[in-house]
């Protein structure tokens, strides 16, 4: 299950040295991350590999672990997630999981959430997610750059680090910015609903502009809806 007890960096470190490391066991994961004989993360570690298996990024053998992938990518991570949303049952954890930020910030457009556990509960109703869950939902989102924790609430803007790595991975282009959004980055980071492009998404870019990183403006008579605050988007240059 990918509700797990987690808090994000120690996710890609432990999928690291089991890349480094195929059929590493659960006590050798434990000695390798304990900071003193007398510490116990047993519970850490053990909540890591379920979330790594829920994603389909490790795999239990007799003799220990072992990795589906070379390395670790928070692109490819957050492309699983991504993935989970359209084969997982609509009643499942992971699904809501895997969802959250789509349905209750994407398709409203909604970039901040006070009470973040009692809204998914609300909009997911065949489930019951604890207080915790969702607390650990955010810390996650938050280490791998969806978002900021604030309050009891999630402010999902995007980390520009991330978008400078997703811009720059996916290569160049040269075209209208709904469809770049919805090519390029809805696959990867969900941000396209009703022909809307999320705010968060478009504050990113923004600031990629102003970067010189790429290039947004408006051409006249293209058949292409525009964004913005101003509406003064339609094409996006990489």
């Amino acid at each position: 299950m990918l509700f797990q007890m987690c808090y994000g960096p120690e996710i890609p470190s432990v999928y690291e040295v089991i890349c480094m490391q195929p059929d590493i066991t659960l006590e050798e994961l434990k000695v390798t991350f304990s900071y003193s004989e007398k510490s116990d993360i047993t519970s850490l570690i053990e909540n890591t590999l379920s979330f790594l298996e829920a994603l389909q990024l490790l795999e239990k053998k007799e003799n220990g672990y072992f990795s589906l992938t070379s390395e670790w990518d928070d692109l490819f991570f957050l492309k699983r997630l991504a993935d989970i949303r359209k084969m997982e049952l609509n009643n499942s954890l992971n699904y809501v999981f895997s969802s959250l930020y789509f349905e209750l910030y994407v398709k409203p457009n909604k970039m901040y959430i006070d009470d973040l556990h009692y809204y998914v509960n609300k909009a997911f109703s065949d489930t019951v997610v604890g207080k915790e869950k969702i607390n650990a939902w955010k810390r996650i989102m938050e280490c791998f750059g969806l978002g900021y924790r604030m309050y009891s609430g999630f402010y999902a803007l995007p980390h520009p680090n991330l978008f400078r790595k997703l811009v720059s991975n996916q290569g160049s282009w040269d075209g209208p910015l709904i469809q770049y959004c919805q090519e390029v980055i809805h696959p990867i980071v969900p941000c396209v609903w009703a022909g809307q492009i999320f705010t968060g998404t478009l504050m990113a870019l923004n600031l990629l502009h102003k970067e010189k990183k790429v290039r947004l403006e408006r051409k006249q008579d293209l058949p292409y809806p525009s964004y913005g605050p101003e509406q003064q988007w339609n094409w996006i240059t990489i």
